[in-house]
């Protein structure tokens, strides 16, 4: 019986299609008010520096409020947490223009805002991926599937949410946008409710329990290396998506429609990487599949720092992102169920903040050395680090999975 529940895809459960609808729903939203929101800043404020301050505050709360966001999961459940998640993203979201058109939002408030909307994503990132796990069960290739779809709608809507965004800016204003982000999260709360629920932690919860589950990842070879090979891709992409717009004026002549082809091709390329995941997922271990990921995108990368036509480039970009939901997928299918179950939703936040600490990091860094450096240069220093992560999880190959 769970052989054959292993065998099927997830796509074929009811629940997990509602799990996986409603993420794709609130992301296109979050992906439109990613657009709308520094657009109003900047055109309210006029001030660049205060648009990048909103992103910094939104971006701050979660690395920080990671380990008690995973008390709380243990405690109430990834579907309570994620429901109420979404109802508080609603409300906060749409009072930016309720309070904006009453002549009540100081910047000091709308950064209030924003810094709540980063407080509930401390928690609400690691109960969606407890949430899969209770959805779909506890086999590792049914759950790297999850993930792979999972990751599918996210990049889905990182298609489809700045473009219908750029055209209601334009029709509607970038505060209009802002509405449609709210209903977004409402529907995904009403798409969630109903679901079965999971069994709280009945055990008292403490800091302790945090404590141990980052000794755990820390301590299991195979989680500390998997996390150490994503950490490392998950800070140099950034530097190549920050390098798309210097290579289109460097090398393109600054025409904006190559910036539009290649963040298409990202976008695109990771999206058809994580349907193959899906499919190919109950078939390869995931250490393997990791692997096998690692090393194709580290191939590719070392092809993107060279002179080379518009459309090729794009290819690259594509080519790359296609490999990287092969070693995301499974990396978060072993965080998520190789500990102990006591211990899960306090290992993922554990994890989740330090990529949340590593991104924004990545960029600085990359802004600095785009002022110094050829965009080449820099891009040969990626695919040399990327190498390093796949030769990390070739390694990891060796070892037993369990």
């Amino acid at each position: 019986m769970t052989t054959a529940l292993a065998q099927r895809s997830p796509l074929r459960s009811r629940q997990f299609r509602r799990v996986v609808t409603a993420e794709f729903v609130s992301s296109v939203g979050t992906q439109m008010t990613t657009l709308a929101l520094p657009w109003f800043v900047l055109m309210t404020s006029g001030s660049p520096a205060r648009m990048g301050l909103v992103f910094v505050i939104q971006i701050l709360p979660v690395p920080l409020l990671a380990m008690p966001a995973g008390l709380l999961v243990a405690r109430w459940g990834a579907r309570r947490v994620t429901i109420a998640g979404d109802l508080a993203d609603a409300v906060l979201v749409a009072a930016v223009p309720t309070l904006y058109f009453a002549d009540l939002l100081p910047f000091w408030a709308l950064l209030a805002i924003v810094a709540l909307v980063g407080c509930v994503a401390s928690a609400y990132l690691s109960a969606q991926r407890m949430l899969l796990t209770e959805t779909v069960g506890s086999d590792e290739g049914a759950v790297t599937a999850a993930n792979a779809l999972f990751e599918t709608a996210t990049s889905s809507a990182r298609l489809v949410g700045p473009a219908v965004a750029g055209f209601l800016i334009a029709g509607i204003g970038a505060l209009n946008v802002l509405w449609v982000d709210a209903v977004s999260f409402a529907v995904s709360a009403a798409l969630l409710t109903g679901l079965p629920r999971g069994e709280p932690a009945q055990a008292p919860l403490s800091a302790n329990h945090m404590a141990e589950g980052a000794r755990y990842l820390f301590r299991d070879p195979v989680l500390r290396t998997m996390s150490l090979a994503v950490l490392g891709y998950g800070t140099l992409m950034p530097v190549v998506l920050l390098a798309l717009p210097v290579m289109a004026r460097s090398r393109y002549d600054a025409n904006p429609h190559v910036v539009g082809w290649l963040l298409a091709a990202w976008g695109g390329g990771t999206a058809l990487g994580t349907v193959i995941v899906a499919r190919l997922a109950r078939r390869i271990p995931p250490t393997r599949f990791a692997a096998c990921g690692g090393v194709g995108a580290a191939l590719v990368l070392w092809l993107l720092p060279w002179d080379q036509p518009a459309a090729t480039a794009a290819l690259t970009v594509a080519a790359g992102c296609m490999f990287l939901p092969a070693v995301t997928a499974p990396a978060v299918a072993l965080l998520t169920l190789r500990p102990p179950e006591h211990l899960r939703p306090h290992v993922v936040p554990v994890f989740g903040a330090a990529v949340f600490v590593a991104s924004p990091v990545a960029y600085a860094v990359a802004g600095v050395l785009f002022e110094h450096l050829a965009v080449g240069t820099v891009l040969v220093a990626v695919a040399v680090g990327a190498s390093l992560c796949a030769l990390v999880l070739l390694n990891l190959v060796r070892r037993p999975a369990d």
